[in-house]
């Protein structure tokens, strides 16, 4: 495809680089395995609700979207995916997790491989991380990164979390939520113990695997100590895991990583 994509990535407000949302860390993962051209334009809620809902003519746009150059936009991080797949055949595929180019996959291994992603997609809340335990657990840290009055607004409005839904995320019990973070993990590391050296997705990355270190990326913007509590250290094999990722692409996760100030 001849010229660069637009894609839209969550900001907690104007001008600001702090990538938080595991949504958008999904495509941004898929972009980079499709060797696709972007150009990343930081968008906030109300962009989306605004400025971007006008200009594609969808009023219901979320993050992740991206405007291809004829002007057209997708967005969910899963039918971008599915896009991706079919866009650009001679790169490698999204689902089969064997390294070869989605024009050599065969259907049924594509199938499989999406039934997969899917699952594991809607396992951990898909496209409303607010539905898991992670948006919850790190909903102060966010709350901190959120300027602007009006942005500040609707972040805190009802229209947004629910009745009395700011407060009522405000006033969680941490420690509770830490405990069932790390339960949820265990799975992880079960499944890469007994699978030594692979990915989630195969013997190669895939989407399945973007999905949950798109929940990775999320905490590791807005908390790195009880990242590294919570991931890093439950086992070897998630830690080497992420290592991998963040490695990935020349470094790309940790370019960015490494360029977040700390939220005091």
């Amino acid at each position: 495809m001849d010229g660069v994509i637009k894609f839209y990535e969550l900001a907690p407000s104007v001008g600001s680089t702090h990538y938080f949302s595991p949504n958008t860390w999904k495509t941004r993962m898929g972009l980079l395995h499709k060797g696709v051209k972007f150009e990343t334009i930081p968008a906030t809620l109300l962009d989306f609700r605004g400025d971007l809902a006008r200009r594609s003519n969808q009023p219901k746009i979320s993050a992740p979207a991206i405007e291809l150059p004829d002007g057209t936009f997708i967005y969910d991080s899963f039918r971008i995916a599915e896009w991706l797949e079919t866009a650009y055949p001679n790169a490698p595929s999204l689902f089969t997790g064997d390294g070869k180019l989605s024009s050599e996959a065969r259907p049924e291994h594509v199938t499989i491989g999406k039934n997969y992603a899917r699952l594991t997609d809607l396992g951990l809340g898909a496209s409303k991380p607010e539905w898991a335990v992670w948006f919850d657990l790190f909903f102060s840290q966010l709350d901190k990164l959120i300027a602007g009055d009006d942005h500040r607004a609707y972040f805190m409005s009802d229209v947004r979390h629910g009745p009395q839904g700011y407060q009522k995320l405000m006033a969680l019990d941490r420690q509770e939520y830490i405990r069932r973070a790390k339960m949820n993990i265990q799975p992880l590391v079960q499944v890469l113990r007994e699978r030594p050296q692979e990915y989630f997705q195969g013997t190669h990355p895939g989407q399945v695997d973007y999905i949950i270190f798109g929940r990775y990326a999320y905490c590791r913007t807005l908390d790195a100590t009880l990242t590294k509590e919570i991931w890093n250290d439950q086992g070897e094999e998630l830690n080497d895991w992420i290592e991998k990722l963040c490695q990935a692409y020349d470094g790309h996760a940790q370019q960015l990583f490494d360029s977040l100030p700390v939220i005091e």
